[in-house]
């Protein structure tokens, strides 16, 4: 199991599981500091050579629905802690 943390002020994040993919509810709260960084996360995923392992849908407000891959879950986490968006990272 990994747990994370995020800035609850900038940021809500949820997370459910979806049969064998991850889902992801990104909220951005404070855009001038996440929104950049979340698009550099995007654009990592897109320009990738799978073009199924992270899907992103943009809603309005700022919010974003992130389907991942069970196999890609780690590196997408990892891809958001490298990108500041994710605070700490940890295994059980």
């Amino acid at each position: 199991m990994v747990r994370y943390e995020y800035d609850r002020e900038g940021l809500d994040i949820q997370k459910r599981d979806n049969d064998q993919d991850k889902e992801f509810i990104i909220k951005v709260k404070n855009p001038d500091k996440y929104l950049p960084e979340l698009h550099k996360v995007r654009t990592y995923f897109a320009k990738d050579t799978v073009h199924t392992d992270a899907l992103f849908y943009t809603h309005q407000h700022n919010e974003y629905h992130v389907i991942v891959r069970a196999d890609y879950y780690i590196g997408f986490l990892l891809g958001l802690f490298k990108h500041k968006i994710l605070l700490s990272l940890e295994w059980e």
